[in-house]
């Protein structure tokens, strides 16, 4: 062989035989000087960059990262970068918003319409649409350019939240939540898509604490938001505000960010007619069977103690199906392979399936608690929508603040494993304190404990996104699709979590108002907490904030084991840190 020829050298540590453990050396490859160098190339199942090295150092509890290949062209930086990021975020605020701007809105919808036993549908309507659609947009999103799938999202958003603006009963609105969970799916996919695509990996975690910053602010002004609209003008308007919201984000959408072709398409096939054919063999069946089982579940969980008994046949009759679908759509993946909705190169090491199971767990943590302190203190504190959004303020700025701290720090030393961790600790501390809280526990406890449980989610929610797009950094086809996952697996966990609590919390409010306000009107009671101040007699009312409290305990505990499956799943997730790319910055 001649000395000018391209080499290729492996270096297998010797420190330890397990192949998990090698240390592979990819020398670079310069075909424009050696002709010979494409053929040397194409042994490669991933092709680099010409101008780049790829270290990959795999390790179960330390690997190190550093960035794969990118192209140049695609990576904005500077005032390209600001411009697009502020872009997206704009396109986030009106469902970041939609999504805690009801918390304070939610117990005067169901008085107006005077059916509590629903409210928790039109929350649980608009994630569960938000969580079924996330992996059919992640395929999606391997045909079509993120910057249009993000653009016809928020168009369907927008939609729907004009449904539920002008929704005249309870139905409406839980159908105009569904369209706009749809859309919500689309743009939350779509963004993370952009991120993978323009910016480098050791950028990412500065962007997502914005991005995660975003998501908790408008978790802070949401329910002020809602709680005012609601107090002052009507809850109607927590839906039309979106609608200049939208508007202004689809402009930015359309004149700042770039279209791009989906990572890893081939650039051969992208005339209109490869893209339709490519679109016809999208996985349907797939996407039908997660549909209907997670939709299944939900109604099971929805309905099981708090509509019907869970003894019920048509609960037990939803739990089997959810459960029978569930396993059709495996045996579907497995049949289908790296043509189906979730490639089966997507879960390819137990890290991954912990980062999804630990998305799952944090995400059910977070809403549970988004969702049901405004519910303690209106209901046992008798403060209004307006006040109990405020009192929400603790967990949400620790959220925030923990967040960018965290970005920050992240970006920083290159590692998020730790992170992680933490948030598993600070939440199981959290939610064990809250199952002491009462209406005599003072202000100042209810606000430690909710800061130390924001702290725990803010570790954890962002840097598992982080971690999912790390572990695909050298498989950029797949990124859109793991990313999806990661998603799905997140918001999944918020919809089961939503799920799990109303039924708890209705069992346990019914069993505690025989108890302690036998004599209550129950009916009025549950279906509305602000029934207790306005229509109940002085003389019950003690007993049924008892009741309430006790009941609310039930739910804060959820927050202990699930912290506690959290922790499990992070000792299986490895240690990656986050290397410079060098020879990209311009």
């Amino acid at each position: 062989m001649s000395s000018d020829a391209p080499q290729v050298h492996l270096q297998i540590s010797d420190s330890d035989p397990a192949p998990s453990d090698s240390v592979i050396t990819l020398a670079r490859i310069n075909s424009a000087d050696h002709p010979e160098g494409e053929k040397a190339k194409s042994s490669f199942p991933k092709p680099l960059n010409s101008a780049s090295t790829l270290h990959v150092h795999s390790s179960e509890h330390d690997e190190k990262a550093e960035t794969p290949a990118v192209d140049p062209d695609t990576i904005l930086r500077g005032r390209k970068l600001a411009l697009a990021f502020v872009a997206m975020l704009m396109s986030l605020l009106p469902i970041s918003l939609d999504q805690t701007i009801l918390a304070t809105a939610l117990p005067r919808i169901a008085s107006d319409f005077n059916n509590f036993s629903l409210q928790g549908w039109v929350s649980t309507s608009f994630i569960l649409a938000q969580t079924v659609f996330l992996l059919f947009y992640g395929q999606m999103l391997r045909i079509y350019s993120a910057k249009w799938v993000l653009i016809v999202s928020v168009v369907v958003f927008e939609a729907g939240s004009l449904v539920c603006a002008l929704a005249q009963n309870i139905n409406a609105i839980i159908a105009g939540r569904t369209v706009s969970g749809v859309g919500s799916a689309g743009i939350f996919v779509a963004i993370l898509q952009i991120i993978a695509q323009s910016t480098l990996l050791e950028d990412r975690p500065r962007l997502f604490a914005c991005f995660g910053a975003v998501l908790s602010i408008s978790s802070v002004v949401g329910p002020l938001i809602g709680g005012a609209l609601t107090d002052s003008v009507s809850w109607r308007w927590c839906f039309y505000i979106n609608l200049p919201l939208g508007g202004v984000s689809l402009l930015g959408a359309v004149f700042v960010l770039k279209t791009l072709p989906p990572m890893g398409s081939d650039p051969t096939k992208r005339t209109r007619r490869d893209i339709w054919q490519q679109t016809l063999r999208l996985d349907y069946v797939g996407a039908t069977l997660v549909a209907g089982s997670v939709t299944s579940l939900i109604l099971a969980l929805q309905w099981g103690g708090n509509t019907k008994l869970w003894s019920d046949k048509a609960v037990i009759i939803s739990f089997v199906f959810a459960g029978v679908v569930a396993a059709m759509y495996v045996f579907w993946v497995r049949y289908m392979g790296e043509r189906g909705m979730t490639p089966t190169a997507i879960f390819k090491t137990r890290s991954v399936w912990a980062i999804l199971v630990y998305s799952f767990f944090m995400r059910f943590a977070l809403l549970l608690f988004a969702y049901y302190i405004p519910i303690f203190y209106q209901s046992v504190r008798h403060h209004s929508a307006t006040k109990s959004g405020i009192d929400l303020l603790p967990f949400q700025l620790s959220v925030i603040i923990t967040d960018l701290v965290g970005g920050v720090l992240v970006g920083h030393f290159g590692y998020y494993w730790p992170f992680l961790f933490g948030g598993t600790f600070f939440l199981a501390v959290g939610s064990g304190l809250f199952y002491t809280v009462g209406a005599a526990s003072s202000t100042a406890s209810l606000i430690g404990y909710q800061i130390l449980i924001g702290i725990g989610s803010g570790m954890g929610t962002q840097n598992s996104l982080l971690a999912m797009q790390v572990e695909f950094r050298d498989a950029p086809e797949l990124v859109a699709q793991a990313t999806s996952m990661g998603s799905f697996a997140s918001f999944l966990g918020g919809t089961v979590g939503l799920g799990v609590a109303e039924p708890v919390f209705a069992s346990e409010l019914t069993r505690y108002l025989l108890k302690f306000a036998p004599e209550a009107p129950a009916a009025i009671v549950k279906e509305s907490p602000t029934a207790i101040w306005e229509l109940l007699e002085g003389s019950l009312i003690a007993g049924v904030v008892r009741s309430y409290t006790q009941a609310l305990r039930v739910v804060f505990v959820l927050g202990v084991p699930v912290a506690g499956l959290g922790l499990m799943a992070v000792m299986m997730i490895k240690n990656i840190r986050i290397e410079k790319t060098e020879g990209v910055r311009g």
